[in-house]
């Protein structure tokens, strides 16, 4: 990386030792509305950082509202500059194929303090110009974060009618791709099956992998999850469900700690 503003901020995102990352995801109430786990938010915060947490995922408003938790903590700040109706469930207004939106710019983040932004990458709709207009938006972050010395995390998925299983290695193989064309310093994006398949995967994207969370699964089933993602070489996680709903979240980021960085490096 030869912009050595983008390095620094890199490695507030991963330790520069393991070039790995443990990522809480919290930004999704903007999506979902108050769901299990998200409150009280600064209490949350709190566990992230207790826990060894390398970086957080947050929306705008939760960087407003717990800046002063996190400042001169050391940990990494990524934010989220777009949203999505994609995830609502129908009685809550939900869409069967959402779309997304731009929600802050890459200025208003280097404003804000963040190391980083992530954005959506979707492919997969019955509508061809809303799969470009995805394309479209996440390069354009891209630029900006050229621009502005900033790390960009695509979250590319394959998600709409047209996708029967989102987690095939050839859908993940294709879209991770893609989002490295465009750019992408790190990409966030769906855990598969197979630790051979995930291995397959990371070697033909052309930067590194972090490995989504999905839906909250039992806390050793998700310890296994990472344990096999990283084995086959991805550089880390962007957990949020499987970490702030945890019955014990600051013990669950610990053993994801260890899982990542190896057995000493867990607090």
């Amino acid at each position: 990386m030869s912009d050595f503003g983008k390095s620094l901020r890199l490695y507030r995102i991963l330790d520069a030792d393991t070039r790995k990352g443990v990522v809480v995801a919290f930004d999704h109430g903007s999506m979902l509305g108050p769901i299990p786990g998200l409150g009280p938010h600064r209490e949350r915060i709190g566990m992230f950082l207790e826990g060894g947490a390398d970086a957080v995922l947050l929306s705008p408003g939760m960087l407003r509202a717990c800046a002063d938790l996190l400042a001169g903590r050391g940990i990494g700040i990524i934010v989220r500059l777009d949203w999505t109706n994609m995830w609502r469930d129908a009685e809550l207004l939900g869409f069967e194929e959402g779309r997304s939106c731009a929600i802050g710019s890459v200025e208003d983040a280097v404003r804000w303090g963040a190391d980083a932004v992530l954005t959506y990458m979707f492919i997969g709709s019955t509508d061809a110009a809303a799969e470009a207009e995805e394309v479209r938006r996440s390069a354009e972050v891209n630029r900006d974060c050229e621009r502005f010395g900033v790390v960009h995390i695509i979250e590319s998925m394959a998600r709409g009618s047209r996708v029967e299983r989102p987690n095939t290695k050839e859908l993940v193989a294709l879209h991770t791709r893609m989002a490295g064309e465009l750019g992408a310093d790190l990409i966030k994006t769906d855990f598969l099956d197979r630790e051979s398949d995930t291995a397959e995967m990371v070697s033909t994207s052309l930067v590194p992998v972090l490995l989504a969370g999905g839906p909250k699964i039992t806390e050793a089933s998700a310890l296994g999850v990472i344990e096999r993602s990283v084995r086959a070489g991805a550089a880390g996680i962007v957990f949020g469900r499987n970490v702030f709903q945890a019955s014990d979240p600051v013990g669950f980021l610990r053993e994801a700690r260890r899982a990542v960085h190896g057995p000493e490096r867990g607090n």
